[in-house]
C-alpha cells in the first residue's frame, strides 16, 4: 500500500514538472532529460509511469479541457443552462487559446501526433451528454456519441492548425462560432436555434470578469475566479 502511495506521488511529480516544461519552453522541445533534472529523478521512473512524452501530454490535455469547462462553471454557478455554458466555454477557450501564445504552442505540438486520451474523451462526451440532456435530444445512443467524440476532437485540431496557418484571415470569434456550429449539427439542432445560441453565449461571455493573466502552467489560481450573480 505504501508503495502505490509513493507511486501515485512520483507520478503526480512527473506530470507537474511536464506542466511547467511543456508550457514555458514547450512540448516539442522538451527532452527526457529536462524532465528528469526538473524532477530530480531517473529516466526509469519516466518510463514505469508513461509509455512516453505523449501520454504525459495527453494528462495535461484533458486536464486543460476539463479545466476550461471548470472555471466557467465556477464563475457563472447556475445562471445559465448547460447549452449556453457550452457556447460561453467554447469562446473562452479559443480566445485564451488564441492570446496565449505557450498554450497555443502546445496544443499545436500535440495536435499532429497525439491519439486523445480516454481521459479526453470522457471530457468531449460528457460536454455532448450535458447539452443532450439539456435540450431533451433523443434518437442518439451511446454507441454513435462514441463515434461523435473522436469527430469533436478531429475537428477541434484541425480548426487549430487551419487558424495557425492563416492567422490574419481568422479571428478568436471566428474559430469559437465554428466549433459551437459543428457541435451542434452533430446532434441534429436546427441552424436558426444555432445562431441563437451563439449570439446569446457571445453577449455573455463579454460581461464576464474573465482573467487570463492569472492563467500559467496549465492553471489558473482560483482566488482570482470572480464569481457573478
Amino acid at each position: 500500500m505504501v508503495k502505490l502511495k509513493a507511486g501515485k506521488k512520483k507520478k503526480n511529480l512527473i506530470i507537474d514538472v511536464c506542466k511547467k516544461l511543456f508550457y514555458r519552453k514547450g512540448y516539442a522541445n522538451t527532452t527526457y532529460d529536462d524532465i528528469c533534472k526538473k524532477a530530480d529523478i531517473p529516466p526509469g521512473s519516466i518510463t514505469y509511469h508513461f509509455r512516453g512524452k505523449r501520454d504525459i501530454a495527453a494528462v495535461i490535455d484533458a486536464e486543460y479541457e476539463a479545466q476550461n469547462k471548470i472555471y466557467i462553471e465556477k464563475m457563472c454557478g447556475k445562471a445559465y443552462d448547460k447549452t449556453t455554458l457550452m457556447a460561453i466555454e467554447n469562446f473562452h477557450m479559443w480566445k485564451r487559446n488564441f492570446e496565449d501564445d505557450n498554450l497555443r504552442r502546445f496544443l499545436l505540438d500535440i495536435s499532429t501526433e497525439r491519439l486523445p486520451s480516454f481521459s479526453a474523451l470522457d471530457t468531449v462526451k460528457y460536454y455532448y451528454q450535458c447539452v443532450i440532456d439539456d435540450q431533451g435530444i433523443e434518437g442518439i445512443d451511446d454507441r454513435e456519441l462514441n463515434l461523435l467524440v473522436p469527430a469533436q476532437l478531429g475537428m477541434s485540431d484541425a480548426l487549430l492548425l487551419a487558424t495557425a496557418n492563416d492567422p490574419d484571415e481568422y479571428t478568436w470569434e471566428d474559430a469559437a462560432e465554428f466549433g459551437i456550429r459543428f457541435f451542434l449539427r452533430q446532434l441534429g439542432m436546427h441552424d436558426d436555434k444555432i445562431k441563437g445560441i451563439i449570439q446569446e453565449g457571445k453577449t455573455i461571455f463579454d460581461t464576464l470578469p474573465i482573467d487570463n493573466r492569472y492563467y500559467i502552467d496549465f492553471a489558473y489560481d482560483d482566488k482570482y475566479v470572480k464569481k457573478i450573480g
